[in-house]
């Protein structure tokens, strides 16, 4: 519409003197009332194709305005002059307007008017043969990766709806004016999405069969920002080693969104934890392990933290040792380490051996076990074969990071063997141990998971 104003103000100025010449000599008085035109109106009619509704009401309100301008200033609205030079009238409007609508893409066909209190101008066009097919809509922030492509994947694609709805088979040679129409439609759509409005933005138009449209994005000065990122990963049956990979991978992510508006975040929050669940489970190393993630999100105040439990559907392999800080008994059960190995044979159950071993009484005790994988845990009984004795392993995660571990026999004779130990993890592998054996002996320990 800029550019219809900046012709009216201009070459249109130069093109409507010409009526003005005609009137000087026609125009002896003023002519009364019932002479004069209220109003005026255009209807245009397009032949041979179909363009969005914004872009004829952007020309059929151009045309307006220049109408307008041209029989209401110009001619002083004279109904007598403009009825009796119609054809005059109606070839010098179409002077001004043709230029016009060719820089657009369309071509003006027939021009004709009617003259009355109410005098309409009909225009026939039809579009030139490059106009828009499709767009294509990009969003850049946050460094795009995967998973913040994802993440605004539909916003991108509501916004290619909105365009084609409203713009497709446009024009394209007046580049200026096509730019502007997209970029009313982006600020318009963006309005709708308040998730967006920690960011500034500029859109960049591409005019071309298929219109590129890039949205570029930077954080508003003042708006409180992601400042920090923490993980946490475990996992019950994949050993730490095999999982550094995912971790890695989960970190980079986790780093891209550090700098983005914590409004942004908090409400995608749901939208973020699918989009960086499906690309950590699809990651080479999950695949390879054949493995299942629980992921959860959280936002607490500027610092985004992720908690990650991987475990395998095919097998457990997992170590643990521990150190008493202080001697709690006389057997030399301070020290322990254990280690399982075992497969899965059906979905959601495994069969692994355990072996526990406590260096500084030198005794292991072997176990043959079966159990499950709950969401949160590890429930399984075995058989001691050493002890032969019915024994009961559980483990259950009551936070990311606070653990409630059991390790039972049956048997009263071994209570000093039964323990029952709180375990809260201050790294991936590291761990603080407070527990109790069934006996009623105390122990804090340093410990670590392989």
């Amino acid at each position: 519409m800029a550019e219809f104003m900046d012709y009216r103000g201009s070459g249109l100025r130069a093109a409507l003197s010409l009526l003005c010449l005609l009137a000087l000599f026609t125009l002896p008085t003023a002519a009364r009332a019932e002479d004069r035109v209220e109003e005026v109106g255009v209807r245009l009619d397009l032949s041979g194709a179909m363009v969005g509704a914004e872009t004829l009401a952007q020309v059929e309100d151009a045309l307006y305005e220049t109408v307008e301008v041209a029989l209401l200033d110009q001619l002083k609205g004279d109904l007598t002059y403009i009825s009796r030079h119609q054809d005059a009238v109606a070839e010098t409007l179409g002077e001004v307007i043709a230029p016009v609508l060719e820089r657009r893409g369309f071509v003006l066909e027939e021009l004709m008017l009617e003259p009355g209190t109410v005098t309409r101008l009909l225009v026939r066009l039809h579009l030139a043969e490059q106009r828009v097919q499709d767009f294509r809509v990009d969003f850049y922030l946050l460094g795009n990766t995967p998973v913040v492509e994802e993440l605004t994947a539909a916003d991108e694609e509501a916004i290619v709806g909105e365009l084609f709805a409203t713009l497709a088979r446009t024009p394209y040679n007046d580049e200026t004016w096509l730019s502007g129409l997209v970029t009313e439609t982006v600020d318009r759509m963006l309005a709708r999405m308040p998730e967006y409005s920690g960011f500034e933005y500029q859109v960049l138009v591409q005019p071309g069969p298929t219109t590129g449209v890039a949205v570029a994005f930077t954080p508003r000065p003042g708006e409180p920002l992601v400042t920090s990122h923490k993980l946490r990963l475990h996992s019950l049956t994949i050993p730490a080693i095999r999982l550094h990979p995912v971790r890695e991978q989960a970190v980079y992510y986790l780093q891209a969104l550090v700098g983005a508006p914590v409004g942004f975040i908090e409400a995608r929050l749901d939208a973020l934890t699918r989009a960086l669940y499906v690309h950590l489970i699809n990651a080479c190393t999950l695949d390879t392990e054949h493995a299942g993630a629980r992921l959860e999100l959280l936002l607490n105040g500027c610092a985004l933290e992720a908690n990650l439990r991987i475990d395998s559907e095919r097998y457990i392999l997992s170590g643990r040792a521990r150190l008493a800080l202080w001697e709690y008994t006389p057997g030399g059960y301070e020290g322990k380490l254990k280690g399982r190995a075992g497969v899965a044979p059906a979905e959601g159950w495994l069969v692994f051996f355990d072996a526990t071993y406590y260096p500084g009484a030198e005794e292991a005790f072997p176990a043959i076990c079966s159990g499950t994988l709950v969401d949160y845990g590890l429930v399984a009984a075995g058989w001691d074969m050493r002890e032969q004795s019915l024994r009961f392993f559980g483990e259950y995660d009551l936070t990311p990071v606070v653990a409630i571990v059991a390790d039972a026999y049956l048997d009263s004779d071994h209570d000093s063997l039964s323990e029952i130990s709180v375990h809260y993890r201050v790294r991936d592998i590291y761990e603080l141990q407070l527990g109790s054996s069934f006996d009623g002996e105390v122990y804090a320990a340093i410990g670590a998971t392989f």
